[in-house]
């Protein structure tokens, strides 16, 4: 075997270790937007034929002048009250607004699981663990609303954190059910006074976007998010421009995006980045924060066209990719050029900007 040969093999070999690590994404293609066909087409999981675009593009190359390049920073998880506490800190003394995409049963005390009935498991099961005890879920609780006062955006990320590929339709309602369930009724639940129940309504009743767990959806976790309400989703990735804005089932798809690294093709969230640099952690942070630069001046070059950030309730890396994070947010969320706001708020500035 020469050495080209073999260093293919290697490299194949890379690929497919990192895609299957990377939160096991479903609906992803390597094909570009004018490649489209049948042949990527599958039984369960969202296509390029089936993904509806808007007529009309929301960003032109040759004008910035329409808006401001719109970044959309998120965080999935809610455990750790420690991060809380340090997000919501920063992203008060940062100009920024974040979307935390909040677990269900991290609002549930331990000696409460058994209400939990996930589909396909046994009952009282996560992998994700539940709320700890009492107070711990009064101090999330408390954290949820300091968000909510603050301008950041809740939303939905399941309850147990299972893969949903074989869910079905009912499946999925269920389990959207239940997350509705346990937020709304959270302090009832958790025996724990409620100091203004007007106020949780209100938060209870913003959520409207979701992303699923792993990001693995198929086309019934669709139809359930519309049925039960919800107008957008962040589960996808797909090779496709962000200068429009796509749907399925009537609800508005905001695809995370690929990146091209010196070590692969990897997405613009920590955990991915995470598998990407095993094995040459030092450096980590300051190599994510130069691919979303790189990643900055493209959007800037198609025309302001969207970011889209995830991270995590983790401080992976010794706290590299967080630190990362941070010098994107001191580095572009104070630009006047730039709103670094919630997935609600892009699609309110989305709407007056491009589709009155």
């Amino acid at each position: 075997m020469n050495m080209t040969l073999r260093y293919i093999l290697r490299g194949l070999v890379f690929f497919i270790f990192l895609m299957l690590a990377s939160c096991r994404i479903t609906g992803v293609s390597e094909k570009s937007e004018n490649q489209e066909d049948g042949n990527y087409n599958s039984a369960k999981n969202i296509s390029f034929m089936e993904v509806d675009t808007k007529i009309k593009p929301n960003y032109d190359p040759n004008s910035r002048s329409s808006s401001n390049l719109i970044v959309n920073i998120a965080l999935d998880g809610s455990e750790n009250i420690a991060v809380w506490e340090e997000t919501l800190d920063f992203a008060q003394e940062n100009n920024v607004k974040f979307t935390f995409f909040i677990v269900g049963v991290h609002l549930l005390q331990d000696s409460l699981a058994n209400l939990y009935n996930p589909p396909r498991r046994e009952r009282g099961r996560s992998d994700v663990g539940f709320g700890g005890n009492k107070t711990r879920v009064e101090s999330r609780l408390n954290m949820l609303r300091r968000a909510f006062r603050e301008g950041h955006e809740i939303a939905g990320h399941g309850n147990g954190h299972w893969d949903g590929s074989e869910f079905t339709y009912e499946d999925w309602i269920s389990e959207l059910r239940q997350f509705e369930y346990f937020f709304r009724n959270a302090y009832q639940i958790n025996e724990i006074l409620d100091p203004d129940p007007n106020e949780w309504k209100a938060i209870a009743d913003s959520i409207v976007g979701f992303r699923a767990p792993l990001l693995i959806n198929n086309k019934e976790m669709y139809k359930a998010l519309k049925d039960m309400g919800y107008i957008y989703d962040t589960s996808l990735v797909l090779a496709l421009s962000t200068k429009y804005r796509y749907r399925y089932d009537d609800v508005i798809i905001f695809p995370l995006n690929s990146l091209n690294t010196e070590y692969g093709k990897t997405i613009s969230m920590d955990y991915n980045f995470l598998m990407l640099d095993q094995g040459r952690e030092l450096g980590a942070g300051a190599r994510m924060l130069n691919e979303y630069r790189r990643y900055f001046l493209q959007a800037r070059e198609n025309g302001n066209a969207p970011i889209q950030i995830g991270h995590h309730f983790a401080r992976w890396n010794e706290g590299e990719y967080w630190w990362a994070l941070k010098e994107f947010v001191f580095e572009h969320c104070k630009s006047e050029f730039t709103a670094c706001v919630t997935f609600s708020e892009r699609i309110r500035l989305e709407d007056v900007h491009f589709f009155n």
